[in-house]
């Protein structure tokens, strides 16, 4: 089992708990309410009997989200969790629109009962065990990475708001004051459209891919800080259940191979995996453009210059690789090391100078100096430095 499907069976264990825990308290609220005669009371049980229905669905959807992907859902079932809680933030709606137009029309009837402030300890005791409850899920849905479970969660605690506010107002009912309790009912109910308005948003956010620019961001962030990046050009993401998939478009110096290209982005992958927990990444590489100092001309002016130190027995130690080897026109060989001790300085009036391009990191130099023709051959890794040198006479040529 991977980590996503391990994430939604924890999820599993919230919502059962949940599920547990509102049909206690809405069967004790709901008879309690009607028998005290409390409609803050019975809004509240009804808000609990929502909640079971919500979470329910979201048992559902959770299970069927861990399906493994098919032919026809190469994704996998992920987004039947999203859709879970859609169709929670339905049925909240609907069961919020009741129970408000219930309150309404007793507050409009100006229908007066008794209430028992023994109702007050129902509401009391609900609130400590849905803050049990919250603490739970909250616990699990950051363990889990579950929006919905989080959404749940978010729910449980304005149970536990709405529970302190229905013993209070059936407290005010029993000191002569009704109204508050239908008062507190109304501002039950809209906790109950509210969590359904926020539940029903966040999730059609996702099924319509809905994506938050505030984390692309920071995925920009970070991958730019890693070396031969030049630019992310553009990212695409979007969320399936509580997994993000992410495509992005990275440029990169034309001159690398192919390899190391596939080596950046697997970089560039694992990256996004361990420190944002990106589900499924697909990275595309594009060539960047071409720097003003690699353009070929301004390259045939740098090499030139670059050359010049050299035969004015300057730079040797920067300049020359460290594997160089120069062939003069007797067949002899120096190196770096044997070079380096020759410092003495000198005009050089080179001769129809002259650049081929081998690759966009290879460059072959030939020029005339003293009836003798010279050819270079340098490579750039981080910067430009000769590997070859061959001089040969004029008259050979």
């Amino acid at each position: 089992m991977n980590r996503s499907q391990s994430n939604l069976k924890l999820a599993e264990r919230g919502a059962l708990i949940s599920i547990v825990a509102y049909l206690i308290l809405s069967a004790a609220k709901l008879a309690t309410g009607h028998l005290l005669h409390s409609s803050s009371l019975v809004a509240d049980g009804f808000n609990n009997l929502s909640d079971i229905i919500s979470n329910v669905a979201l048992l559902i959807g959770i299970r069927l989200a861990r399906q493994p992907a098919d032919r026809d859902h190469r994704f996998g079932h992920w987004k039947i969790e999203d859709l879970a809680s859609l169709v929670t933030s339905i049925i909240m709606f609907y069961v919020g629109f009741d129970v408000l137009r219930d309150t309404v029309q007793k507050i409009l009837s100006r229908e007066t009962t008794v209430i028992d402030p023994l109702g007050a300890i129902v509401g009391v005791g609900s609130a400590l065990v849905m803050f049990a409850v919250y603490l739970h899920n909250r616990t699990l849905a950051k363990k889990a990475q579950s929006k919905a479970l989080n959404a749940a969660a978010k729910d449980n605690l304005s149970d536990v708001v709405t529970s302190l506010g229905t013993s209070v107002a059936i407290g005010a009912s029993a000191l002569n004051y009704p109204i508050v309790d239908q008062l507190v009912a109304i501002v039950i109910t809209f906790f109950i459209l509210k969590t359904a308005y926020d539940i029903f948003i966040e999730s059609s956010f996702s099924l319509s891919d809905g994506f938050d620019e505030s984390l692309l961001d920071k995925y920009k962030a970070a991958i730019l800080e890693l070396p031969k990046v030049s630019r992310v050009k553009s990212q695409r993401g979007r969320t399936y259940g509580s997994n993000i998939y992410l495509d992005v478009v990275i440029e990169m110096n034309p001159d690398l191979s192919v390899y190391e290209s596939h080596a950046i982005t697997e970089e560039v992958e694992r990256l996004l995996k361990e420190k944002f927990g990106v589900f499924d990444i697909d990275v595309h590489v594009e060539p960047s453009s071409i720097p003003e100092d690699e353009i070929l001309d301004n390259v045939l002016l740098k090499l030139k210059t670059y050359e010049e130190r050299l035969q004015a027995q300057q730079e040797y130690s920067t300049l020359l690789a460290d594997n160089f080897t120069l062939i003069n026109e007797f067949g002899q060989e120096s190196h770096k090391e044997d070079l380096v001790r020759l410092q003495e300085e000198h005009q050089i009036p080179f001769k129809n100078f002259e650049i081929e391009s081998i690759s966009q990191k290879t460059k072959l130099i030939r020029y005339e100096l003293h009836n003798q023709v010279h050819t270079s051959l340098w490579r750039r890794h981080e910067h430009w430095q000769k590997v070859f040198h061959q001089i040969t006479s004029k008259q050979e040529k």
